[in-house]
């Protein structure tokens, strides 16, 4: 019996992992957009002090 569950459970979590959605909206471009923001400047304030 659990060769067969394994299977089918592997089969399972694969087609679920590959149905999810993809999150292209503008929130996520914001998001994105200021963490680059703060790492500029955290670099900026590392290149200064050294």
């Amino acid at each position: 019996m659990q060769i067969l569950i394994i299977p089918i459970g592997f089969l399972l979590w694969y087609l679920a992992y590959e149905s999810k959605p993809i999150n292209n909206d503008e929130e996520t471009y914001i998001w994105e957009e200021e963490n680059y923001v703060k790492r500029t400047r955290l670099l900026n304030i590392l290149k200064k002090t050294f």
